[in-house]
């Protein structure tokens, strides 16, 4: 007999999928054992993913090859004597193992096995996430079922608020936030198959800050709302709201100190310096921190009286817009006493700079692009200082049936712009107009959102470009409309809104609380037969009452409603007015420099602009020449002096030829 015997059994069984089996016995002239060993790519998978199988065979001399076996879902694909796939099923109610099993063909009591588990695909179980506070700590877990691990978490679109972080491999999102708001975002959650699902959230963080002074606003007219060049100093009155006794007047840069101050009136002595030259000045009222801010702009031109008004085009006007061209605003973007201009399409934003003679030239980031979806949706644009850092931004109305966000573009005050990472989004899809205002008087400026479809959103703002959409009760039942105008119509300091629509052939007036929320005015809605498309407010008769102009494009008319300064309005004497085919937009200055408001109106349907020129009574007369061409489809007009001259001119864009006309004074 040979040397002494050995005996030995050894099996290994790991997690990662590797199973040796081997057997060895006999002696010295025993041969050695076959023994067999699979290994797989994955132990888990999703289903309808592939895995790959291998096999190795030891001590089988030249036959190496195996024969492979499954047990449980799914199905195998042979690729070589000693390789398979496992085909996971196309689909699983729940996670389900497989056994793969791999035999030798030279000794067929010798094998191996492999398990894999076939995981339902990755899916975000998390639907909401609790409030935060500024300053304070938060902690919440992002949670997951089904796929296969390990995950990576990441933000695919919106951002999370200032101050917190997201941690990819656990989905936690932890710190402090800075800054209040609604913050929405999309988050992306990946396995380790590559598999990916998304899920659209919102974070609201409420303030701890204390309420600043409210954002003054200021209404039309000035008065007086014009003067002659050359002329005396002069009293210039300023009404609107949100005024303190620190608010000044801003007159074309010059801080004026105000002689009598009121919640809703200043006068300023206007020196005769300040309307030497023929020009158009800007009027804005500043109300120092905290909140405060300036107002919105209001023109003041600075022209000898007319009594005929004509307009030319421009040098290269008509221009072309985006694509879908839908809304013109003008302001002055870039701080060097021009008016701007910012041309919104389904999906972008143009910036064009004034040259100050009526030409323009596009900003360095122009356009903007502005959706990230597949659905171009924007149709309305309005411009504030939203962050609060006295630069204006530009917040826009994307919604329609499918998306229903309000995107913000921070002004770099150079005529470039910054994406917001926190863009607003309403309660109802297809919003079709916009409106800025501070609602709560809290020293932010906050947004509403009409559509005829649905209703009015109210968008609460926190002066950090983020927003939070009024909750229900508050936010349901307000009506709606593609039109939105902001005033305080009964006099007591607090915002209002008005809102045309077409639908109920109406116009609603929702008063203001103060609070943010709103009240229907007694006898709103105001039936309005034609169609309302369209809203301005002004004080059209000079009695110190807010007036609303509407445009009805049903019927080609515009019809003057005269404020009593209590939130009802009775018609004016010669209302309506006819003008042309289907008017869809209305803008207001004193374009003849007399001190008395007029009216711009597009007719959609006739390709021109009627002029209506008012007679400071709540009556108007339409203009010798009117109305004038523009573009195909004008559908919405801004007024500046695009050219310094002291005199109004018009952009009008237009929605059929995707152009912008610029109409200049003669």
């Amino acid at each position: 007999m040979g040397g002494p015997v050995r005996h030995a059994f050894f099996a290994t069984l790991a997690f990662s999928g590797l199973l040796t089996l081997a057997l060895a016995a006999g002696c010295g002239s025993t041969p050695t054992p076959v023994s067999v060993t699979v290994s797989a790519a994955a132990a888990q998978t999703d289903q309808g993913q592939t895995v790959n199988v291998t096999a190795t065979v030891m001590n089988a001399g030249s036959d190496t090859g195996v024969t492979w076996s499954l047990n449980g879902p799914g199905s195998l694909g042979i690729t070589g004597a000693d390789a398979v796939t496992y085909d996971a099923p196309a689909s699983v109610a729940s996670a389900q193992m497989a056994t793969i099993t791999a035999t030798s063909n030279a000794d067929s009591t010798k094998s191996a096995s492999v398990q894999i588990t076939v995981n339902v695909p990755p899916q975000i179980s998390t639907s909401s996430l609790a409030n935060g506070a500024t300053g304070t700590a938060y902690n919440q877990s992002l949670t997951e079922t089904g796929g296969s691990a390990p995950f990576m978490w990441t933000i695919s679109s919106g951002a999370i608020p200032t101050g917190l972080s997201l941690n990819a491999g656990t989905g936690a999102i932890t710190g402090a936030p800075t800054q209040g708001g609604t913050w929405n975002f999309t988050i992306q959650l990946t396995d380790a198959d590559s598999l990916s699902v998304l899920a659209n959230l919102a974070l609201s963080i409420n303030s701890n800050a204390a309420a600043g002074n409210p954002v003054p606003f200021v209404n039309q007219p000035l008065v007086p709302p014009s003067a002659a060049p050359g002329g005396a100093a002069f009293t210039l009155t300023v009404n609107g709201t949100g005024f303190l006794g620190s608010s000044t007047v801003n007159f074309n840069g010059t801080s004026l100190t105000p002689s009598a101050v009121t919640a809703n009136q200043l006068k300023v002595t206007v020196p005769a310096t300040s309307i030497a030259t023929a020009g158009t000045a800007t009027i804005t009222v500043v109300t120092p921190n905290p909140g405060g801010g300036a107002s919105n702009t209001v023109y003041f031109p600075i022209t000898a009286s007319a009594t005929t008004i004509t307009f030319a085009n421009a040098t290269n006007s008509p221009i072309t817009g985006p694509n879908g061209t839908i809304a013109v605003a003008a302001t002055d973007l870039n701080a060097d006493g021009k008016a701007d201009l910012a041309i919104l399409g389904d999906s972008s934003l143009s910036i064009l700079l004034g040259a100050g003679n009526g030409t323009f030239a596009a900003a360095a980031n122009s356009p903007i692009s502005l959706f990230t979806n597949n659905d171009p949706a924007a149709a309305a644009l309005v411009f504030g200082d939203f962050n609060n850092d006295g630069k204006t931004d530009i917040a826009v109305d994307e919604s329609n049936f499918t998306v229903n966000n309000v995107p913000v573009l921070l002004g770099n005050g150079d005529g470039t712009f910054t994406a917001s990472p926190a863009p607003g989004t309403t309660n109802f899809p297809s919003g079709c107009s916009i409106a800025a205002g501070d609602f709560n008087s809290d020293g932010n400026l906050d947004l509403g959102i009409g559509t005829n479809i649905s209703g009015s959103s109210i968008l609460l703002g926190f002066g950090d470009a983020a927003f939070s959409l009024q909750p229900p009760p508050q936010n349901q039942g307000y009506p709606g409309g593609c039109s939105i105008a902001v005033g305080d119509f009964n006099g007591d300091g607090k915002l209002d809104f008005a809102v045309p629509d077409p639908i109920s052939n109406s116009v609603a007036v929702l008063l203001g609380n103060g609070d943010g929320t709103f009240t229907q005015a007694t006898g709103s809605p105001i039936t309005i037969s034609g169609g309302p498309d369209a809203v301005v407010v002004a004080d059209f008769n000079g009695d110190g009452k807010l007036d609303l102009a509407i445009a009805n494009g049903n019927n080609g008319t515009v019809t003057i409603l005269l404020g009593n300064g209590d939130g009802t309005f009775t018609q004016a004497t010669g209302s309506p007015i006819t003008v042309g085919n289907t008017p869809i937009a209305l803008a207001v200055g004193d374009f003849l420099g007399n001190g008395k408001l007029d009216l711009a109106v597009a007719n959609f349907g006739d390709n021109n602009v009627t002029l209506l020129l008012g007679n400071g009574n709540g009556t108007f007369t339409q203009a010798t020449g009117s109305p004038f061409a523009v573009g195909n489809g004008p559908i919405s007009i801004a007024v500046a002096d695009f050219n310094g001259d002291g005199k109004l001119d018009l952009a009008v864009a237009n929605l059929t030829d995707g152009t912008v006309s610029i109409l200049l004074q003669q």
